[in-house]
């Protein structure tokens, strides 16, 4: 976003010793019906993109439930003991819960919550997505509804669908993935006289453009059975007027995948459409390519591309590979992710890089089969960052942010904060400033991550929140941690998540209080924007230990849960989750 600072005074300010200069926090509006609030992207009008998760009032379907069922009752029973092992009486019961009491009672809701997740898997029961996308002006964060619809069994929308928002154009155009909504189908198996309820879908995921006006263009994928699959992570205006737009689309199944859909799929026991989505929840089901949508400027498709794979499946090759592109700059460089091949040597788990001409070339020359890493974005001056890392027995190791010239075919691994701090880059602007996170913590197996600035051509990174300051107006430690830097503008305002302490909300938005009828609170994640102020000075804050609240409080176990999505899509997408179920 460019604001009236002159980014001339601003670079000023972070050259040299400027990472002295003091940021000035400003939060943005937050998604009042959820605890957590993300950004995804912002385009240079300061038009935000976002998410919110563990939303309030999340509508239960018991139409189909039977409360004799003995998984229900047992689960019931388990929750009442925990109850009683703090000494607290369990406030409903499912007597209760068959009269509607989860949409009255937090707690009611929360079991329920709770019952259905552990069968997420389960095409018997009721799907929820605990996630909206927003689109967040000055005053407010929106729901923007992708392929929802509303029913009369949730009273609403069903919530049963996957929403990500993933980039923005510089006109506001965006772009995103998620999938279709559940709907209720009775069934009666082959041999059966009763039937039975399930709940099925066409397809697990469909790119999706939005227009200024609001108009919503699915981008179809190349291979469209059983559902297909696709997803936009990058959208850039041509200067013809039209659009580039990157992601990633299936382009056929192993033939071992169909066979066992063919044998398993007969619609005999269940429809077949629920024995297609479950073969969907796997990751290897199909073969998925980094995928680019050439679009004129009335948002019709002019042409498709496959952007290609690091490598050539051999005949006896018979698993899914996938490759995938995670940004593109104006010039059309794609960069993103895929398994590779040099000469006999496979590189299985997918390596960061860039696509030209059909084909994948990675930014470093690989030395060990489990290198893995994912190029995050470009800008355009052909410079792209993101990270590489590991994968031993399946512990991700060494995992570090690099930034990749593709002018000079230069790769650079930036500095850690310390040797072991897993790191990743998440965004660089055209004047070679690098945000990300990283872990702090050297000795802690729950590591906390915060977010960092880096200039080419220095010699360290500088941790964000050393630039706040370690007051607030109130002479109170500063109440904000900076977790995730998301997005750097030209006049190098950062967008990020930070954690911040507030009261606790129940499932229904309710702030608790304990059994001393004192309130309660929880670390939170919400949006905040960081002004560069040229003429600040960096504080010298108090040690922790010498603070009664420390400035670095930010819980990242619960940060880990919730703002993950967003460190692995990025704005988008480290590791596009496919988020099947």
């Amino acid at each position: 976003m460019k604001h009236t600072v002159l980014a001339a005074s601003i670079l000023a300010g972070l050259s040299g010793q400027a990472l002295g200069a003091t940021y000035t926090l400003s939060e943005l509006p937050r998604y009042e019906g959820a605890k957590y609030t993300f950004i995804s992207d912002v385009n240079n009008k300061g038009e935000i993109i976002g998410a919110a998760s563990s939303n309030f009032n999340l509508p239960i379907d018991i139409s189909y439930i039977d409360f004799e069922d003995v998984d229900l009752k047992n689960a019931y029973d388990n929750t009442k003991e925990s109850f009683e092992a703090i000494d607290e009486e369990i406030s409903f019961t499912l007597d209760d819960i068959k009269n509607g009491a989860a949409a009255t009672n937090a707690d009611a809701n929360a079991f329920m919550l709770n019952f259905l997740s552990a069968r997420t898997n389960n095409a018997k029961y009721q799907k929820i997505q605990d996630r909206v996308a927003l689109h967040i002006d000055a005053v407010s964060a929106q729901e923007q509804v992708l392929f929802d619809v509303e029913t009369q069994a949730t009273n609403g929308l069903t919530r049963s669908v996957s929403n990500y928002l993933t980039a923005i154009s510089e006109d506001g155009v965006i772009v995103g993935w998620g999938s279709a909504p559940f709907s209720k189908e009775t069934f009666t198996p082959e041999g059966e006289s009763d039937a039975e309820t399930f709940f099925v879908r066409d397809w697990a995921s469909r790119g999706i453009v939005i227009t200024t006006q609001g108009e919503k263009i699915t981008l179809a994928p190349e291979f469209s059975e059983h559902g297909g699959f696709s997803m936009a992570t990058d959208i850039k205006k041509l200067d013809d007027g039209g659009y580039l737009v990157v992601g990633q689309s299936s382009v056929g199944i192993p033939e071992n995948r169909q066979t066992n859909y063919d044998d398993s799929c007969d619609g005999k026991d269940e429809p077949i459409a629920v024995c297609a989505w479950q073969r969907q929840l796997s990751s290897q089901f199909y073969d998925l390519r980094a995928f680019q949508w050439k679009l004129d400027e009335n948002f019709s498709v002019l042409s498709t591309t496959d952007l290609g794979l690091g490598l050539t499946p051999k005949d006896d090759e018979n698993d899914a590979f996938v490759s995938a592109a995670l940004a593109v700059n104006k010039s059309g460089v794609a960069v993103g992710y895929s398994p590779y091949r040099e000469g006999d040597d496979l590189y299985p788990y997918g390596v960061a890089g860039y696509f030209e001409g059909g084909e994948f070339k990675p930014f470093k020359t690989l030395e060990n089969w489990y290198e893995l890493g994912k190029a995050t974005d470009i800008n355009n001056n052909n410079i792209a960052v993101g990270y590489m890392a590991e994968n031993v027995r399946g512990s991700i190791l060494d995992q570090y942010a690099f930034y990749y010239d593709l002018n000079e075919s230069k790769y650079v691994q930036l500095p850690y904060f310390f040797k072991g701090s897993k790191t990743v880059a998440t965004d660089i602007n055209d004047a070679g400033y690098i945000i990300g996170q990283a872990e702090i913590e050297k000795n802690s197996s729950n590591r906390r991550r915060e977010g960092f600035i880096y200039k080419i051509g220095d010699e360290k990174v500088t941790n964000i929140n050393d630039l706040l300051p370690c007051k607030d107006s109130n002479g109170e430690n500063y109440p904000y941690t900076i977790a995730e830097a998301i997005k750097i503008t030209e006049s190098n305002h950062i967008y990020a998540i930070a954690t911040k302490t507030v009261e606790r909300r129940d499932r229904l938005g309710n702030v608790t209080k304990d059994s001393n009828g004192e309130i309660e609170y929880e670390t939170v994640t919400l949006p905040v924007l960081l002004t560069p102020n040229p003429d600040g000075q960096v504080e010298e804050c108090a040690p922790p230990e010498a603070e009664t609240y420390e400035r670095k409080s930010g819980s990242w176990s619960a940060l880990s849960l919730f703002a993950l999505p967003l460190i692995w899509l990025r704005r988008r997408k480290l590791t596009l989750t496919r988020a099947s179920s």
